[in-house]
């Protein structure tokens, strides 16, 4: 006679990405034992929302949308918050906490990303604040002082969308990066050019090309000084670091699961252990690192069947992602990473641009929309999913 216990499912994390499946697998087994193990408090709140929340006036508690309490009688969960996931016992299958072992049948990993801390010199170069989770933000909203002077380090999606929303608000922010325009590993230098000029225009300082080589504390004022590549000192009240996330595979790896750029997961989302799936920002998918809201979904909805028992491949839509810089909004979809081909313009006038790339065969595999222009997301988004 077969087995009518109900499987249980362990999923570390409580982001977007460790609520979606959970959403999923709740949706799909209302008798399933669902266990969430995070270091967090287990509230559910869009991680998105953080490059935005100032201009829109949110605190750390408003940006909340629904509380942990709220969470667990909604998904019916065993949630276990502030505890840390500290080993995979994968023969016994258990997960290994600092509140004790919790066995599983499944488990899913949603364990998100860290942020990347470059190498400086400097007494006070550990006093940059990366701001990727809830009471990251909390930290910044209290150590910022009102219409401060912010020192931004990194000009990417996370730094760019910052620098809008302080600029935005009344701050002063001071952008340094490597790279020689912003968003320059996303958008064409055409439109790079674009971002930089509209927040300029708005108060924001840019240091393009340009490399901290140290921060130090300013002396007796509060504060810090920043010394770049080529001798110049930047003074600020703060200082923000957003030069890039590394998947968070410590967990994985010690666990002897196959590792690349983040944890490998197959179309199903299984990693090299058929009973543990990786999601989200830790995860490697076949086509790549995917970390943004549109995957996660996607793949909550191919992981929870799977985790129950009916494997279900992950199908990604095309992968575009709204750039939140109100002073020059933007769309846009990267080409799958290792494309030959190029970029050209289609169209360039006062309603905005739209930039698409094309591979060797002539075939568009990504755009950018800037302005009014962003209303084509949804037509590009089907062309370019016509040949994906």
């Amino acid at each position: 006679m077969a087995s009518t216990v109900p499987p249980s499912i362990v999923v570390v994390g409580s982001g977007l990405a460790g609520f979606g499946v959970l959403r999923e697998l709740r949706r799909l087994s209302p008798d399933a034992k669902l266990t969430m193990v995070t270091l967090e408090d287990g509230h559910f709140y869009s991680k998105p929302a953080l490059s935005t929340a100032l201009a829109k006036g949110k605190t750390a508690e408003t940006l909340v949308t629904s509380d942990a309490a709220k969470m667990a009688t909604q998904l019916k969960l065993d949630s276990r918050s502030g505890r840390a996931a500290e080993a995979i016992d994968r023969a016994g299958k258990a997960l290994l906490t600092t509140g004790g072992p919790v066995p599983y049948d499944a488990l899913v990993l949603a364990m998100g990303a860290l942020p990347v801390r470059p190498p400086i010199d400097g007494e006070a170069a550990h006093r940059a604040i990366s701001v990727n989770q809830l009471d990251h933000y909390e930290k910044l909203r209290k150590e910022l002082p009102e219409g401060a002077r912010v020192l931004i380090m990194g000009s990417g999606l996370v730094g760019t969308e910052f620098a809008n929303d302080l600029v935005s608000t009344g701050y002063r922010p001071v952008v340094v990066d490597m790279l020689p325009l912003p968003l320059a590993q996303l958008v064409p230098p055409a439109v790079g050019e674009k971002v930089r000029d509209a927040l300029a225009d708005a108060g924001v300082e840019w240091h393009l090309g340009r490399k901290i080589t140290a921060i130090n504390y300013r002396g007796e004022v509060r504060g810090y000084v920043a010394t770049l590549d080529d001798g110049t000192l930047i003074e600020a009240d703060l200082v923000l670091s957003a030069v890039g996330l590394r998947p968070n595979v410590e967990l994985a790896e010690e666990a002897g699961l196959e590792i690349g750029l983040g944890i490998k997961v197959n179309q199903f989302g299984q990693t090299s252990d058929p009973h543990i799936f990786a999601i989200g920002d830790c995860a490697e998918y076949q086509h790549g690192l995917s970390a943004y809201v549109t995957p996660i979904m996607a793949a909550a909805r191919g992981i929870a069947p799977t985790a129950l028992g009916t494997p279900t491949e992950i199908r990604f839509p095309p992968l575009s992602v709204q750039v939140k810089t109100t002073l020059l909004p933007i769309n846009l979809l990267p080409p799958p990473r290792d494309t030959a081909g190029g970029w050209r313009c289609a169209e360039d006038d006062a309603l905005g641009s739209k930039y698409v790339f094309t591979d060797t065969s002539g075939i568009v595999r990504g755009y950018v929309l800037t302005q009014d222009k962003c209303e084509q997301r949804m037509e590009m988004d089907a062309k370019v999913g016509e040949f994906a």
